[in-house]
This record gives C-alpha cells, sequence and structure tokens, in this order.
C-alpha cells in the first residue's frame, strides 16, 4: 500500500461500484485507509458501463461554477492516469480528442460563446473558429456551420477497460472488494454510523460509509434512515454506431444536445436524449430515430450501421451539482453523487471525500447547500 498516515480508525465502507464508488475507494486506500467496497454485481456494471467514457467540462449547459468544477476534476483523472494504469495492469486506450461545439445561428453561436468565456475563465483550452475552418478540420461536417469553440482539454476512453484498470488498482492499494454484495440497511448507534445490514443477512461493521449510488442514493437513504434528499433518476438514451466513413472523425462534435464522439475502437457515441422513464428507462426506436437525425444534421451523408441503443439512468441534482459531503445530522455518513456526468465528476468527488474523511479538509470547490437541503421525511 502507498497510502501515509491517517486519522481514521476502523474500516470506510464504500457503497456502489461505479466509477465514482471506485475512485473514491481507491483514493482513500492510496491514502492508508482501510475500505471495503461493496457492488452488487461488479466494478462498472451499473449505469457506468452505459457511459460514454469522455472527460469533458461543460458537456451540457454548464454554469461557471460546474465547468470550473469539471476542469478541476480533468487536471486530477490526467495526475492519476499513470499510477491508474501502471498499477492495475491495463491499457484502457486513453486520448486526447478535439470537440466542436457547433453553431449553426446566431442564437447558438451565443450560447456557444457563453460557454467558451466560462471555459477560457476556468483556464481550460478552447477557441472561436468560423465555418470554413470547422469544415477543415472536419470534412463530414454539414456546411450549415456558420463556427463553433473548438474545445482541446477532452479525453475518451474505452470505460469498461477503465474500470478494470481502475478495481485491480484499488485491490492492489489494499481496497476488499465485496462482489454481489448488496447493502440493504444502516444501522445508527448513538447518532452515528456503526454498520451496514447486508442482503444475506449479515452486516459490515465500520467507522464511516460513503454512499455512492447515484440515482438510487434518494430512494436508498429515505427507506433506511428516513430522510428526503434531491437526488431523482435521469433516464438517457445513447447510440453506439458505425458511421460508414473511410476514417475515423477528426473531432468530436456537439450540437443540439447530441454528442458525437469516435473511439479508438472504432466506434462511435452519440448521445444523449432524456427518457422520462428514468430507473425504467428501456431502449426504444423514437430515441434511436431522433439521435440518428441529429448526427444525419451535423454529419450528412453517412451510413450508420451496427446501431445499438443503449438505455442508462443516472442521478439528477438541483443545478445538476453534485452531492458531496456529510450527511447531516448522522456521524460517520458521506454522499459522493454526481449528476448526469459522473464520469468526468468522478475524480474531483473522490479527491474531495478523501480529504474530507482522512484530513477534515474542505475542497474549495465544494458546495455543501444541495446537502442542506436534506430533511427527514
Amino acid at each position: 500500500m502507498s497510502g501515509s498516515q491517517n486519522n481514521i480508525a476502523g474500516t470506510v465502507a464504500v457503497v456502489g461500484g461505479g466509477v465514482v464508488g471506485c475512485f473514491v475507494a481507491y483514493r482513500l486506500a492510496a491514502m492508508g485507509v482501510s475500505v471495503t467496497l461493496l457492488e452488487q454485481e461488479g466494478p462498472g456494471s451499473g449505469s457506468t458501463g452505459d457511459s460514454a467514457g469522455n472527460i469533458q467540462p461543460a458537456s451540457g449547459d454548464d454554469d461557471a461554477y460546474k465547468i470550473a468544477l469539471g476542469a478541476e476534476s480533468l487536471a486530477l483523472w490526467r495526475r492519476r492516469f499513470p499510477q491508474i494504469k501502471e498499477i492495475g495492469g491495463v491499457d484502457f486506450g486513453e486520448q486526447d480528442v478535439r470537440h466542436l461545439y457547433a453553431a449553426t445561428n446566431d442564437d447558438e453561436e451565443r450560447e456557444v460563446r457563453r460557454i467558451l468565456g466560462d471555459m477560457t475563465a476556468a483556464g481550460l483550452r478552447a477557441e472561436w473558429v468560423d465555418g470554413a475552418t470547422a469544415l477543415e478540420i472536419e470534412l463530414h461536417l454539414s456546411g450549415s456551420i456558420t463556427g463553433g469553440m473548438l474545445h482541446h482539454d477532452c479525453i475518451q476512453m474505452d470505460l469498461r477497460l477503465f474500470m478494470v484498470a481502475l478495481s485491480n488498482a484499488a485491490e492492489a492499494e489494499g481496497v476488499v472488494i465485496q462482489r454481489g454484495t448488496q447493502a440493504v440497511g444502516l444501522d445508527v448507534t448513538g447518532g452515528r454510523i456503526k454498520s451496514i445490514a447486508l442482503g444475506d443477512g449479515s452486516s459490515l461493521e465500520c467507522s464511516s460509509v460513503v454512499l455512492a449510488i447515484g440515482a438510487w442514493t434518494a430512494r436508498a437513504v429515505s427507506d433506511w434512515l428516513g430522510f428526503d434528499l434531491p437526488v431523482e433518476p435521469y433516464g438517457l438514451q445513447k447510440l453506439h454506431l458505425s458511421l460508414g466513413t473511410a476514417a475515423p472523425l477528426n473531432c468530436a462534435v456537439r450540437w443540439n444536445g447530441v454528442n458525437i464522439v469516435s473511439r479508438k475502437d472504432g466506434l462511435v457515441h452519440a448521445g444523449s436524449r432524456f427518457d422520462s422513464a428514468g430507473f425504467d428507462s428501456q431502449p426504444s426506436a423514437e430515441a434511436q430515430e431522433w439521435l440518428l437525425g441529429g448526427v444525419a444534421a451535423i454529419i450528412p451523408g453517412f451510413q450508420p450501421s451496427g446501431i445499438e441503443t443503449i438505455a442508462a439512468c443516472a442521478a439528477s441534482t438541483p443545478g445538476r451539482i453534485p452531492l458531496a459531503g456529510p450527511l447531516p445530522g448522522i456521524e460517520g455518513i458521506y454522499l459522493a453523487v454526481s449528476s448526469t456526468d459522473g464520469f468526468l465528476m468522478a475524480a474531483v468527488l473522490a479527491e474531495m471525500t478523501a480529504e474530507l474523511l482522512v484530513n477534515g479538509e474542505m475542497h474549495q470547490l465544494m458546495d455543501l447547500s444541495p446537502l442542506a437541503q436534506a430533511k427527514t421525511a
């Protein structure tokens, strides 16, 4: 174990083996903490497994705060990559990707320029390009593009391979991963966490617990503790396909809510469309048609093949601000919940959580206001 001294006595249990939970467990163990990670199926088997594998600050209609938070997470991702790859023993094919935020009219241009201002203020590498330059960069683009922001600070990877590397690295640092283990309750005595009740009737004693279960957080905290939290399921539909072009795209493209990204394996990810079904989201022909229409509008003449429609369920929080920090009123319970952009925010949520638990230090960008809304039901 490469960790240093810490002030935590006993085991920290992390519930949830998605990218956020695994990253939290990895960072805690690297800082010398005894960690057990509980995951019902296996690391990355839930909504993380349906992610595009993009680390892309400002992937939606983010404000200046969210863009700054994404920029911080991007820097942390870059810092952690070498060790995760070395210790984890898996090449997950990460690549730097240029991402064009396209505009086809004056209203779209104003919005993209707003994002550009917030991104440069956060220290991210981005610039405005005119329509002619955009077409020189990517020959497949529609001539309707009048200009756009070329975002140079994006990363794309094979997320399934990355999750293998991250879980391997976590175990190498000393994390005990209990696969096939379901948490069904929390034992709170004297105002602090004592143990986690497991589905097989046993329990796991712990000094602290980190809940990293995304969209399922509100349901669990309500059932187990009688708390109401502002977390809701947010269904997403996305596509994996081949564009039928002679070569991969020279840059990723974002337009009208659709992100189009070429992966190293030749597949293209196009997403996402909101699905009000939330937890019950299922791949639909309607979502596929809408997404293919978005791709066709910005990359005309492509011949899609091997189309796979994917339905996932992310967490939605007020203002899309992550819920990171202690649950009010009970000692030893912490939340690490992102909002629709868990892959991007995993690194900064892990850092925030580890620094708070081990050193008692609150990250300068940590916003506790969403947790202040937590109340007993």
